[in-house]
C-alpha cells in the first residue's frame, strides 16, 4: 500500500532514527469522548521522526493504545504535550462503528501522529 506523501511508516521511523534527547511527553486531557481504538496502521510525519526519538513515539503509541482499551474507545484527537511546549496531534481516521460497518477497506484504518504545528 503506497504511503501518503510526507508521511512514514513505523518500520521506516525505526530505520532512519538518529541519536536524539529524549522528551517527556504528557498525553492532555482529551476534549469529548468516542469509539475510537487506534487499531490500524500506525503513521508518522518526516518531522516526528526526525525531531523525536524512536523510544519516544513508541511510548506515545503504547499509551494511546492503552488508554483506548481501557476506556473501551476514545475520542478521534489525542494530544500529547512535551516541557518545552511542542504539542503532538495523534490522529485516527475510522471509530468502531465505521470499522465494524464493513464499509471501509482495510487501507483506511490508520492513526497518524504529527505536530499541533503541521495540521
Amino acid at each position: 500500500m503506497p504511503l501518503k506523501r510526507g508521511l512514514l511508516s513505523l518500520a521506516e521511523i525505526i530505520v532512519k532514527q538518529k541519536h536524539k534527547i529524549m522528551a517527556q511527553w504528557t498525553r492532555k486531557p482529551q476534549e469529548q469522548d468516542g469509539t475510537y481504538l487506534f487499531s490500524g496502521n500506525f503513521y508518522a510525519t518526516s518531522r516526528v521522526y526526525d525531531e523525536i526519538t524512536q523510544q519516544e513515539i513508541m511510548a506515545i503509541y503504547a499509551d494511546v493504545k492503552a488508554f483506548a482499551r481501557a476506556k473501551h474507545g476514545i475520542d478521534y484527537l489525542q494530544v500529547y504535550e512535551d516541557e518545552q511546549g511542542r504539542k503532538l496531534f495523534f490522529i485516527d481516521q475510522l471509530n468502531r462503528e465505521m470499522i465494524d460497518s464493513g464499509d471501509y477497506k482495510d487501507e483506511d484504518n490508520y492513526c497518524t501522529l504529527l505536530f499541533a504545528s503541521e495540521y
